[in-house]
């Protein structure tokens, strides 16, 4: 199957489940199951988030922060016909940093959590993040929820474009010496306008 019949399929698939996904309320229900796997006939890496429960639901096609497949994902949802009830944006967009952030049961209180910038002298960004009282085997499940929280906090594409790595380790010292999390969108600001200079 071509990329542009695999989307739209996929849109197919969606207009005929629209009022079943409107229903839902997680991606436990099998139908999440049953539309990703539609939704990755066209690229395995693309995801799809909804929220439903508001005046308008919303579908959000996503591709996990891998910004090879930015063009592809507004290329599935430029191809989205209207869908009575639903809006579609492509790519997860900045809402701000949540208070708290979970990942397979790991919660995470995002005013804990500072970052020291990394830098090496090339284009590369990455962040060490912080946490206090981690302990060795909590830092993936940490990592992931933190991940969520700055999809969300920077938007899909700026956190891609901004960040290319990210590291999590126990906070030793005073949490003064770092910049609180919720800080990092003016401080990718700020990098950015010093870069230009």
């Amino acid at each position: 199957m071509t990329t542009p019949q695999a989307i739209a399929e996929f849109w197919k698939a969606i207009a005929r489940c629209s009022d079943t996904l409107a229903q839902s309320s997680s991606a436990d229900d099998p139908i999440y199951d049953k539309l990703l796997a539609q939704l990755q006939q066209i690229d395995a890496g693309l995801f799809f988030e909804f929220s439903t429960g508001s005046e308008d639901c919303e579908l959000i096609i996503t591709a996990d922060g891998n910004r090879a497949l930015f063009d592809l994902v507004e290329a599935v949802v430029s191809a989205a016909p209207q869908i009575k009830g639903w809006k579609v944006f492509a790519l997860k967009p900045r809402l701000g940093f949540p208070e708290t952030t979970e990942w397979e049961g790991y919660r995470v209180v995002i005013a804990d959590v500072v970052f020291d910038p990394l830098e090496d002298g090339s284009d590369d960004f990455g962040l060490r993040l912080f946490l206090p009282a981690i302990r060795d085997e909590e830092a993936e499940k940490a990592h992931s929820a933190l991940l969520r929280a700055i999809d969300h906090g920077l938007g899909e594409r700026e956190f891609a474009e901004a960040v290319q790595y990210t590291e999590v380790s126990a906070l030793e010292g005073p949490p003064e010496d770092y910049i609180p999390l919720v800080e990092l969108e003016n401080f990718v600001r700020w990098r950015k306008e010093r870069r230009k200079r």
